[in-house]
């Protein structure tokens, strides 16, 4: 899937074409690769992120929201 993500195809030519494997796709430049990053370590440094903002600016508009959404009763540690 991430293949097709980053390569493409197109419904109505056909498959797109693979031209590296994901280990050279996401290895790291220095070491010959494309320097894309591990996705899932990618993600869970975000989340770590917004958490941190959640937990340092609990005025923000975007903190309120999703405090209003996903923990209305709780904080976001609790939650």
């Amino acid at each position: 899937m991430m293949n097709s993500f980053w390569w493409g195809s197109n419904k109505n030519v056909g498959h797109g074409i693979h031209w590296l494997n994901w280990e050279k796709v996401s290895m790291r430049k220095e070491h010959g690769g494309m320097g894309f990053r591990h996705l899932q370590s990618f993600n869970l440094a975000m989340l770590g992120k917004q958490g941190w903002k959640f937990l340092t600016n609990q005025d923000a508009i975007l903190t309120r929201v999703f405090k209003a959404k996903y923990f209305p009763r709780g904080d976001f540690l609790g939650a």
